[in-house]
């Protein structure tokens, strides 16, 4: 993702809550976004990251509200399909209740 220099780059996801690597995962958070899409092969795995991915950075749609607002159109097509497990539904619906208690929904 290119966010980090490569002495920082990490194969395991704890380098997320790192705060002492100046990372911020906007890149990331582009690059799952993209990912909410019921087509898409791993699309439980991507919304289960991008669940976790918010958790330890809670402001970063904030940051970015065009891809918030990108979120939450994927969202809102994906979350009453079959593509996806209960859990993804769940982490899903609370991260689009997020975005509409911050005011970033649609």
């Amino acid at each position: 993702m290119d966010e980090l220099a490569r002495r920082d780059r990490s194969t395991r996801w704890p380098f997320m809550v790192d705060p002492g690597l100046g990372w911020r995962g906007h890149r990331l958070l582009r690059h799952l976004v993209a990912r909410v899409d019921g087509g898409r092969h791993f699309v439980d795995l991507s919304i289960h990251t991008l669940w976790s991915l918010l958790a330890a950075r809670p402001g970063l749609l904030r940051d970015d509200p065009m891809a918030a607002r990108g979120l939450y159109r994927r969202g809102e097509v994906v979350i009453d399909s079959e593509a996806i497990s209960q859990q993804s539904r769940r982490e899903l619906e609370a991260i689009m209740y997020g975005l509409r208690v911050e005011g970033l929904a649609k």
